[in-house]
């Protein structure tokens, strides 16, 4: 009797055994597996990052994933494996051909690596943006868009530029010119790259120059780009969704929603207003519909609306804080630019688009800066297509995300001379730095998807900068002296308060 008791019980401890042992040896083969014997086996990196996607997120979450992704490829080399199913490249003169380049050449008929949709939100209309469109809709929207950012209409466009840089000067004059405590120059670059691109694309600026305060939607905008990593980790953990409040800010994606919500209607307004200002609208709307193959939809130009609003302001104001606290840092080099600036010049009304266009320190300084303090600094994540691809040599398998990790690649030795001196003389022809792969410097990225914006940011950053170099002298405070150090990447640059003390030239 006894043993007839027994059988129930040890039966299912017996399954629940052979259960577990099998789950070991499952668990125990997929580790061999993935280590040694998975496509991606051969791509050097840790252990841990083949297995898992924790580090990485950990990184992400804490800010610092410039500084790991660096750490890693200074470790393994110019391709290291950054978790289970992405790969990062520092070999850019290489790379960036083979991940965003035009598929011509030894590329034609290989399919174009598209956006890894695990780094963006999805449209609140459903209707992609450029950023975010496939290659057919990509085209169409650029070929309408692209009439606003041509050379014509950025001629067309400097007396508003003007304004908006004058009115900066102005500001910073009566704030100067009454108190001793050093500005925080973060705050004035976005008030000034902000009001621009909206007074550009909604007919009317957000008011913050004229304020001297951060408009409501531009808060709302910074808070919803740090909400993006959020988005990439509930694509793999989706169990993070239902923490909720625990993990996940509902203010933050509210605030998206909100700010979205906002830019769809400046956009209409503008639509609707019979203007022929040369504002991006303007030719937006003239050139639409002229050609089938040149034509968005209006939900379409909301959604461009949004991205423009964005990369066309967060991204030049980041450019000049980080130019601005490098030179400061850089007696050497502010000098001299100080030098070529005030020597070219015998008026402040003499600078325009033209005249900083043939300012060469000037240029090479903001080159520089773009190459040392990088804008987006991770990189722009796409997809491996169908069948595979060969990066830089290495054959990467489909569904795999890769890109050029673009601080490790502009800080690589491999790339650069002295990659942590800030030298505008290597873009000036220096012969010391001879060997730079200039052309792993891609800061507005590469090939048919590369920044449309980049003209005006260029014309942009080298107004302001010589306006201002032009009028004030500048000295950093104390309690910023490691502000580039406390930058985190939060899917761009979260900058800290760069306290300058500023005080106008005196001249004769």
């Amino acid at each position: 009797m006894d043993a007839i008791d027994h059988l129930p019980v040890t039966k299912p401890f017996a399954l629940l055994g052979t259960f577990a042992v099998l789950s070991a040896l499952y668990f125990i083969g997929k580790i061999v597996h993935t280590l040694y014997f998975d496509p991606l086996s051969k791509i050097p990196g840790p252990a841990i990052n083949s297995l898992s996607r924790i580090p990485y997120v950990k990184h992400l979450l804490a800010g610092t994933t410039a500084e790991n992704v660096t750490a890693l490829h200074k470790e393994y080399g110019e391709v290291v494996r950054v978790s289970p199913n992405e790969i990062s490249f520092t070999s850019a003169e290489t790379a960036y051909p083979d991940i965003y380049g035009f598929r011509t050449g030894k590329l034609k008929g290989h399919p174009t690596m598209q956006k890894d949709p695990a780094w963006y939100a999805p449209p609140t209309n459903g209707a992609p943006s450029i950023l975010l469109a496939n290659d057919e809709d990509h085209t169409r929207g650029r070929r309408t868009l692209s009439h606003a950012f041509s050379e014509k209409a950025l001629a067309e466009q400097e007396v508003l530029l003007q304004g908006y840089v004058d009115q900066l000067v102005d500001r910073l004059k009566e704030v100067t010119s009454t108190s001793k405590e050093p500005v925080d120059m973060v705050k004035w670059y976005n008030w000034t790259t902000f009001d621009v691109i909206a007074d550009l694309l909604f007919g009317e600026p957000f008011g913050c120059l004229q304020d001297l305060r951060t408009h409501k939607y531009i808060e709302l905008l910074f808070r919803g780009l740090q909400g993006f990593r959020m988005f990439y980790i509930m694509r793999y953990f989706p169990w993070v969704k239902h923490l909720g409040s625990l993990i996940i800010d509902k203010s933050m994606i509210a605030g998206r929603l909100e700010y979205n919500e906002w830019c769809a209607k400046q956009a209409h307004m503008r639509m609707e207003r019979e203007t022929q200002r040369p504002d991006f609208m303007t030719h937006i709307l003239k050139h639409n519909g002229v050609k089938p193959e040149a034509t968005i939809t209006e939900k379409e130009i909301e959604s461009n609306s949004m991205l423009i609003l964005t990369a066309g302001s967060e991204t030049t104001a980041t450019l000049l804080s980080g130019a601005t606290y490098l030179m400061l840092k850089n007696p050497r080099v502010y000098q001299q630019l100080k030098d070529e600036v005030r020597g070219r010049f015998k008026s402040y009304d003499e600078i325009n688009l033209e005249a900083v266009n043939n300012l060469p320190y000037l240029i090479a300084m903001l080159q520089e800066s773009l190459r040392y303090f990088p804008p987006v600094p991770t990189g722009f994540e796409r997809k491996v297509g169908k069948g595979g691809e060969v990066v830089s040599g290495y054959y990467i398998p489909e569904n795999t995300s890769v890109c050029v990790s673009q601080w490790p690649a502009f800080h690589s030795e491999v790339n650069f001379k002295d990659p942590d001196v800030f030298v505008p003389e290597r873009w000036m022809g220096d012969p010391k730095y001879a060997n730079d792969k200039r052309s792993a410097c891609q800061p507005f990225s590469f090939g048919p998807r590369n920044c449309l914006g980049k003209n005006l940011a260029y014309a942009e950053m080298r107004l302001i900068m010589a306006k201002i170099v032009w009028q004030f002298d500048f000295e950093l405070d104390a309690k910023s002296a490691n502000w580039m150090a406390e930058c985190k990447v939060m899917t761009l640059w979260v900058k800290p308060e760069l306290s300058v003390h500023v005080k106008e030239v005196v001249r004769d």
